[in-house]
This record gives C-alpha cells, sequence and structure tokens, in this order.
C-alpha cells in the first residue's frame, strides 16, 4: 500500500511539473515582442540616394532625412511630424550653405513605400511649406523602399 501511495505522488509531482513547464512555456510564447519604433526607407539609383528614418514616439513622428543627389550639395537633417491619414507632414531642419534651414517635406505612405510630394511653396516665418499640401504631385519613380534600419 506504501508503494501505491508513493506511485501515486510520483505520478501526480509528474504531471504538476508538466503543467507548470507547459503554463511557464505558453506564457512565454503569448508575450508578443514589441515592434521597433524605427523604419527605415531609401531610394537609390546609380546616381542619387534619399534616406528616410522615422521613430515613432506616440502620435508625433521624429528622425532622419538624408538627400545625396547627383550635382547637388548633400542634405542631411532632421524631420519632426506626424502622420495625416496617409501622409507624413513633417519639418525638415537642415544645414545648406552654412546655415541651418526649415522646409515642409511631405511624404506619401503606400505599401511598404513612400514617396514624396511636391508643389507651390511660400516662406512663412524663415520656413518653407506649402501652398496646399492637397494639390501636391508624387514622383512615383523615385519610391523610397522600406529597409532594414542599420545600427
Amino acid at each position: 500500500m506504501n508503494m501505491k501511495i508513493n506511485f501515486f505522488l510520483l505520478l501526480f509531482a509528474s504531471i504538476a511539473s508538466c503543467e507548470s513547464d507547459n503554463k511557464n512555456l505558453a506564457s512565454q510564447t503569448e508575450t508578443p515582442a514589441k515592434p521597433s519604433p524605427a523604419n527605415c526607407y531609401r531610394f537609390i539609383n546609380s546616381n542619387d540616394t534619399i534616406t528616410l528614418k522615422l521613430i515613432h514616439t506616440s502620435k508625433s513622428i521624429t528622425g532622419t532625412l538624408v538627400y545625396k543627389l547627383k550635382e547637388k550639395d548633400k542634405n542631411e537633417g532632421t524631420i519632426q511630424g506626424g502622420m495625416k491619414g496617409d501622409l507624413l507632414v513633417a519639418d525638415y531642419t537642415f544645414m545648406s550653405e552654412g546655415s541651418i534651414s526649415v522646409r515642409q517635406v511631405v511624404f506619401k505612405k503606400q505599401g511598404n513605400y513612400f514617396i514624396e510630394g511636391y508643389g507651390d511653396i511660400e516662406t512663412i516665418n524663415e520656413r518653407l511649406v506649402f501652398k496646399n499640401t492637397d494639390s501636391l504631385e508624387f514622383n512615383n519613380s523615385m519610391r523610397l523602399l522600406e529597409i532594414n534600419c542599420q545600427k
């Protein structure tokens, strides 16, 4: 009889141990990995490169934007803005010809890429802005495709 009790105690301990291991495994697999707050995009051809790194912080977006265009000065700076529907509307602050400049940029999100918008601009408070973001043209030939962010 003592042997039967020991057998059932051992069996119960084994079952309880397996259930505990399964619960631990379930809790490890049910916790989703946090998505990266950064997304990177790049357009590249034989002469030009545009790189956009977006960092999502609650409702706002910050990041960097770099233009390396043939026969033009390299522009590199930061962006600060947010999404309005499928449009990223941001201020681009960059160094140009020895002084800091600020201009509005608008990129349209389509699938896994962005395309930049162009249109009539005006200067307001020393900042270049589009006269009407609803009438922008988007250059679909320069798609900034999503890429893995470099560390």
